[in-house]
Order: structure tokens, then sequence, then C-alpha cells
């Protein structure tokens, strides 16, 4: 019941965000701000690697992996460092970043 709420809360403040496209830009300026730790691993062009890229990806998913991570589900030691790092509005932001730059069709399997 706990990740439903969770869930609900989170796309309430996504939905909120998304409404205004100022406020969409500032976050996507945000998310690039932060994504150059990301980058160092995972590709921004969006070609799959040894580590997939998260360009293109729904926001959607990039959060839900996020949450995985810091949940436990997942359990790759410096992901789950990098989630549990990150607060609900930069996991938006980094999503929000991710999910607006192109992608092309992977290469290696993808983190589910």
């Amino acid at each position: 019941m706990h990740r439903r709420a969770v869930a609900a809360a989170l796309l309430v403040t996504i939905g909120a965000i998304a409404c205004d496209a100022e406020d969409q830009t500032a976050l996507k300026r945000y998310g690039r701000h932060l994504a150059a730790e990301c980058t160092a691993c995972h590709r921004g062009d969006g070609a799959d690697g040894a580590i997939p890229s998260l360009a293109g990806r729904p926001g959607a998913e990039i959060i839900g992996l996020l949450q995985d991570f810091r949940a436990g589900r997942k359990t790759n030691p410096v992901m789950v460092s990098v989630a549990k790092s990150l607060d609900e509005r930069q996991s938006a932001a980094l999503a929000a970043y991710f999910s607006s730059l192109p992608g092309s069709a992977p290469t290696a399997a993808a983190p589910r």
C-alpha cells in the first residue's frame, strides 16, 4: 500500500510540474545539470553499451528504476547509492531531461 501511495504522490507531483511549460523547461535544465554524473556511465547519445543509455526512455520508467534501486528491489551497489542520494525533485528532473533526449534502438539488455 505504501508503494502505491508514494507512486500516486509522485505522479501528482510530476503532473503538476508538467502543467506549466516554464517549470518543465526549468526541470529539464536542472536535470541536465544533474545528469553530468550519470553520463559518466550511462551514455547520453542514446546508444546502449555495457551500461544502458537513459536517453529517450520514458520518464516514468526512469523514476520507477530509481525507486526500485532506492527500495532494494534492484541491487546494483553504485545505483543504490546514487538513487538513495536523490530526492523526488532530482529524480523528476533527471527523468524529464533524459526522456527529452532522442534515443536509439537498444543494443544491450536494458534494466527492467
